[in-house]
C-alpha cells in the first residue's frame, strides 16, 4: 500500500478556556481542521452527471489532497450547583466528501443539564437539548439530483433542515454502573421535508471500572 504521509494527513487546531464567573466554573473550547485525503467534490460530481446524463457519483471525482477544512466552537456554563448550560456551534465548507462521523456542515446546538443534587441523588443527571443541522447548497443540490454520500440519499431532496429535539435521563443504578433514557424528535430526517418526522427511543448502558494498583515506590 503506497503511504502518503505529508500528503493525505488531517491537521488539528484545538484550544481551550476556562473560566470562573462568581465561583461557577465555565469552559469555551474551539476546534480547527484541515483535512487532506483522496475524497470528491460535489460540485465536479454534478458537473460530470451533467456531462453525461447520469446520477452524480462523488467517488467519481476523488483526487489526492483534497482540503476539507472546518471550526467548531462548544460552550460549557455552570449557572448554580446543580445546573448547567451548554451549546455548540459548527461549520465545514460543505464543498467535499463528507466521509467519517455523520454528513453536517451545518450545526447549532444547545440545551440544560442538572444534576441529582436537590432530590438526593447526586450521580444522576437529567438534560434536554435542541439542535439545528444543515447541509451546504451544493450538498444539497448533489442529494437532489440523485446522488448519495457515505450516509445519506434516496434519489430525490426537498432540502429542510434537521430540528432534533432530544432528552434523556442518566440514573447510576450502582457503584460505576449507569443506565440512562434517552428520547429524540427527528424533524425533516436526513434533511428531506417528505421523511419524517420520527421518534428515537434509547437505553444506554455505562459501567465504569477502576483498577487500584497495589504497588508503592519503595
Amino acid at each position: 500500500m503506497h503511504r502518503r504521509l505529508l500528503v493525505d494527513r488531517g491537521d488539528m487546531f484545538e484550544g481551550e478556556l476556562r473560566y470562573q464567573p462568581k465561583g461557577h466554573p465555565g469552559a469555551i473550547r474551539i476546534l480547527g481542521f484541515g483535512l487532506h485525503t483522496r475524497s470528491g467534490n460535489y460540485a465536479e460530481a454534478i458537473r460530470l452527471g451533467e456531462a453525461s446524463h447520469s446520477v452524480p457519483d462523488v467517488t467519481a471525482t476523488r483526487q489526492p489532497d483534497t482540503l476539507k477544512y472546518g471550526i467548531g466552537i462548544n460552550l460549557e456554563q455552570e449557572l448554580s450547583k446543580n445546573v448547567g448550560i451548554f451549546g455548540r456551534l459548527g461549520w465545514n465548507d460543505g464543498k467535499t466528501e463528507s466521509f467519517a462521523f455523520t454528513a453536517i456542515d451545518r450545526l447549532a446546538s444547545g440545551g440544560v443539564s442538572v444534576t441529582g443534587g436537590r432530590w438526593k441523588r447526586p450521580d444522576d443527571t437529567i438534560a434536554s437539548e435542541f439542535a439545528i443541522s444543515g447541509i451546504s447548497g451544493v450538498h444539497a443540490l448533489y442529494l437532489a439530483r440523485g446522488g448519495q454520500d457515505f450516509l445519506i440519499g434516496d434519489g430525490a431532496l426537498r432540502y429542510g433542515p434537521e430540528y432534533i429535539s432530544e432528552s434523556y435521563y442518566s440514573a447510576r443504578l450502582i457503584s460505576g454502573f449507569f443506565a440512562a433514557l434517552d428520547l429524540q424528535h427527528v424533524s425533516n430526517p436526513a434533511y428531506n421535508r417528505d421523511r419524517g418526522p420520527v421518534w428515537i427511543p434509547s437505553l444506554r448502558l455505562h459501567w465504569e471500572l477502576r483498577l487500584h494498583g497495589a504497588s508503592k515506590n519503595p
